[in-house]
């Protein structure tokens, strides 16, 4: 098998078209941001939500705000996040987070893409919401 390479102008155009591009027969009008405790599979299953704890998917409006246009360095495209994404505050464990990843609906399905934290968190009761600040998640395509 032969594995095809995209070229830098194509992955941009890619990671606008699914992310900041709005809602198109390729990508939803809203993505939900939610948590892992496991490693995701590349199918998307593995993908452990933590249940409980008012844990719940955080609703991102697909657009350029949220979204800002991807870039290119050394052959690797990035996508990051434009605005601060807020989840609830927990009221219970949610156990050691390791990943997060982008779904098409506020429960169940699968994740369409996701990627490992910088380091794991554990939100927790009392805890301050978990919080990712502008530029924080970093998608890549290579």
């Amino acid at each position: 098998m032969v594995i095809i390479g995209a070229t830098d102008a194509r992955e941009v155009l890619i990671a606008d078209s699914q992310f900041g591009g709005g809602a198109t027969t390729w990508a939803p009008a809203t993505w939900y941001l939610g948590l892992s405790t496991t490693t995701p599979n590349d199918d998307g299953s593995n993908f452990t939500e933590p249940v409980g704890g008012a844990y719940a998917r955080v609703a991102v409006t697909n657009n350029a705000t949220n979204f800002p246009p991807a870039t290119t360095s050394s052959g690797t495209t990035t996508k990051t996040n434009g605005a601060k994404f807020i989840f609830p505050n927990p009221t219970g464990s949610w156990g050691l987070v390791t990943h997060y990843g982008w779904f098409t609906s506020s429960s169940g399905g699968t994740p369409q893409y996701t990627n490992p934290l910088d380091a794991p968190i554990s939100p927790k009761n009392g805890n301050s919401p978990v919080e990712f600040d502008v530029g924080q998640l970093v998608m890549s395509w290579e």
